[in-house]
């Protein structure tokens, strides 16, 4: 999978090209949707920033990865003895290799290969494999 205009500077905030500051998935943004277009072969997740005293006010308000050229995906279930809120909080992502693609728990700590899929975890055990020909990053550029 190539990164069009992002990268992930740890397993959980997403680094700029150009930018000074990293959007933090896990500890300021709460993941909100997927959505798949099987005719576009495209999925889109997005993730919206909370209100409150205690946010920066130019991060953007709504960040999304956007795939296309999807070819597959999966997801694992949800803990059956967490919150749904939980849902909303990503744990960790990660990038796997081929050989490891039933496998949900396993963090791997960097960027290899384009044949590598990416793995979504979040703190309720549920998960998220996507395997894509690209990843792009929309947000408001202006915030």
């Amino acid at each position: 999978m190539r990164l069009v205009n992002f990268t992930f500077y740890s397993s959980t905030e997403i680094g700029i090209a150009g930018c000074p500051r990293f959007l933090d998935l896990h500890n300021i943004y709460g993941w909100q949707s997927i959505t798949y277009l099987p005719e576009k072969r495209q999925i889109t997740m997005s993730w919206i920033l909370p209100t409150g005293d205690q946010i920066q006010p130019d991060l953007p308000r709504v960040v999304a990865l956007e795939f296309r050229g999807v070819s597959r995906f999966a997801a694992s279930p949800h803990d059956p003895e967490m919150p749904y809120t939980e849902d909303t909080c990503l744990h960790a992502v990660t990038f796997t290799p081929p050989e490891h693609a039933s496998d949900f728990k396993s963090e791997f700590e960097v960027f290899r290969s384009d044949s590598e899929h990416i793995t979504f975890m979040f703190q309720s055990g549920f998960g998220l494999k996507i395997w894509a020909e690209e990843a792009e990053l929309i947000y408001d550029r202006d915030a």
